[in-house]
């Protein structure tokens, strides 16, 4: 199956379309795998947020192809947990991503993926993906309080502005990120405007980058996420972001995003080590 086929017998039937869903021209299905290319990748300080992108596309991918549904129903697949790991300080200009999944039960499956250099094939990143299975009657209920019949105009790839608060607790502080729009959020799941974990991830990491500064060059070298709740659009997230060095080039950041009100939305927990 190819990039063609998986655009018109897969992601029809996927609760996320474009501009938000989007896989690489050169994907393909080996047996009960996907695997594609990218070259000329950059996944560097907030544009790691991209990279969590195409591996939660990738995952929900091979997820429905697993499941082998031919009622052509549609299907909602919700990331649950994201563990990401660096193997290789190696910067190719192209690697090879291959995403393979397993149903836990008939409403929970998993997406292992693998990146690797496309020319040596050592290993570069290793993934693990959880996901909640939900049907569009379920999903419809779960999300009501959500729903609008006024679909998105178009689709604003701008980001909501954030800033940090700094607090007199050490080793903490607040980031407030304006509330997002549902032209922000186009494709991800039409007449439920929901805020992408990977869009308020985006948002986190780019102050905590500008937080360490640009005087040396960081990178990430272990990346969890934990979603607990839809984040809505339209309304102030507050992350509370708790923070230690570990090492002389190895920091610890634990963000738990919550509204003002203080309902949690879920946490992500990542280790940054300077290159220097």
């Amino acid at each position: 199956m190819t990039t063609t086929d998986i655009m018109e017998n897969i992601i029809p039937y996927l609760g996320e379309s474009a501009p938000y869903f989007s896989i690489p021209e050169n994907s393909i299905f080996r047996d009960h795998k996907i695997e594609t290319e990218i070259r000329e990748w950059n996944f560097e300080n907030e544009n790691y947020s991209q990279l969590i992108k195409l591996l939660f596309s990738l995952g929900s991918l091979s997820l429905y192809k697993i499941l082998n549904d031919d009622s052509k129903e549609k299907m909602y697949f919700l990331g649950e947990k994201i563990r990401i790991r660096k193997l290789s300080y190696r910067e190719p200009k192209s690697v090879t991503i291959t995403s393979e999944s397993f149903l836990e039960s008939e409403r929970k499956g998993k997406s292992h993926i693998q990146i690797t250099d496309r020319h040596s094939g050592d290993p570069l990143f290793s993934a693990e993906l959880d996901y909640y299975i939900i049907t569009r009657e379920a999903f419809e209920l779960f999300y009501k309080d959500l729903f609008t019949t006024v679909p998105a105009e178009y689709h604003d790839r701008s980001f909501p502005e954030s800033k940090i608060l700094n607090t007199d607790t050490p080793h903490h502080f607040t980031i407030a990120t304006d509330p997002f729009t549902p032209n922000q959020c186009k494709g991800h799941f039409e007449n439920h405007p929901i805020v992408p974990f990977v869009f308020i991830t985006h948002c986190i990491l780019k102050e905590i980058f500008s937080f360490l500064g640009n005087e040396i060059s960081y990178e990430i070298e272990s990346f969890e996420g934990y979603a607990s709740n839809a984040l809505p659009t339209g309304i102030t997230f507050l992350t509370e972001v708790f923070h230690q060095r570990y090492l002389k080039n190895l920091f610890y950041f634990k963000c738990e995003i919550r509204d003002t009100s203080g309902n949690p939305y879920g946490v992500i927990i990542f280790s940054i080590k300077s290159k220097k």
